[in-house]
């Protein structure tokens, strides 16, 4: 299973420190032009359309915009990049009625469909392709969207509007999304708990995306690894919802090798950026340590 780490134009520039740093960025207009800062471009890119940011927009922008958004950002990469891009789909987030919901659904794939003209007609590289989004309210409407979604040609699918539900629910929604379109075509947007990571593994679920890096340091918060834990930083007027800690811990991510001390300073934003790389590092030893202890069990 990889992560996708979400990026955008304030974040740290992950992959300039980890050479193999999947990461998912929104064609948004503050993202536009923004990969140029990257002096190590990120070898796998998702670019979906930004639906959480523009869903709370009074106006949307046109799919032909979007797209052009995407059509850029795959310009600022190099063609040995492997590129997904995601059409613009309607999140369920602040669907309650079941009309609401249907109605969701059935934008997301007209969406899908529409979206997949527009792409024909441009001649993209061949390191990018599509990825059709899955939105449903039950186990029979995931499964419809994704097959809807395979009949339009889609041969790899994302499943969202899981931030909205609980931990049990994202599991199940995640399962049916599985049934339907395979665990090794499934990709999982925003999903940032680490009991569902862990099951997601033992899913093996292909890949999946999480801001939790950049949020947490945004929150003055620290990750350790083996075991997984997050600490308050000391120096933070955040009132604590873990641990506090005053002084680093022993790590050999890029930004502690240099000066560890530099990430238990609360602000300006540079540092929280460093937080974010130190973040990063230890939430992917922890799913790292997730896949091996499923391989031993398969062993067994």
């Amino acid at each position: 299973m990889q992560f996708y780490v979400g990026w955008s134009h304030s974040d740290a520039l992950f992959s300039d420190y980890y050479s193999d740093c999947p990461t998912l960025v929104s064609a948004v207009s503050d993202n536009q032009g923004t990969l140029k800062r990257f002096k190590n471009k990120p070898n796998k890119l998702i670019i979906d359309c930004g639906s959480v940011f523009y869903v709370k927009q009074q106006k949307r922008p046109t799919l032909k915009h979007v797209f052009e958004i995407q059509r850029s950002l795959i310009d600022e990469c190099p063609n040995t990049s492997s590129i997904r891009l995601v059409h613009f789909d309607e999140p369920m987030f602040n669907k309650t009625s079941l009309s609401d919901q249907y109605y969701a659904m059935e934008r997301t794939l007209y969406n899908a469909y529409e979206y997949l003209k527009v792409v024909s007609e441009e001649k993209l590289p061949v390191n990018v392709s599509t990825m059709g989004v899955i939105q449903g309210f039950d186990r029979a409407s995931v499964h419809y969207s994704a097959n809807e979604l395979k009949k339009m040609g889609y041969r790899f699918f994302g499943i969202g509007s899981l931030l909205a539900k609980n931990q049990k629910q994202q599991i199940e929604f995640i399962k049916y999304a599985i049934e339907a379109v395979g665990a090794e075509n499934l990709h999982v947007f925003g999903v940032t708990g680490i009991t569902q990571m862990a099951e997601m593994v033992r899913m093996r679920v292909a890949s999946f995306d999480s801001t939790r890096p950049t949020m947490a340091a945004a929150y003055y918060q620290v990750f350790y690894s083996n075991p997984f834990r997050t600490y308050v930083i000391s120096a933070s007027r955040a009132k604590p919802q873990s641990d506090r800690l005053g002084e680093p811990l022993y790590c050999e991510c890029p930004v502690c090798k240099e000066n560890p001390q530099d990430m238990f300073i609360p602000s300006p934003r540079p540092y929280m950026r460093l937080r974010s790389i130190h973040n990063y590092y230890h939430l992917v030893k922890t799913i790292e340590k997730m896949k091996v202890g499923t391989e031993r069990e398969e062993v067994v």
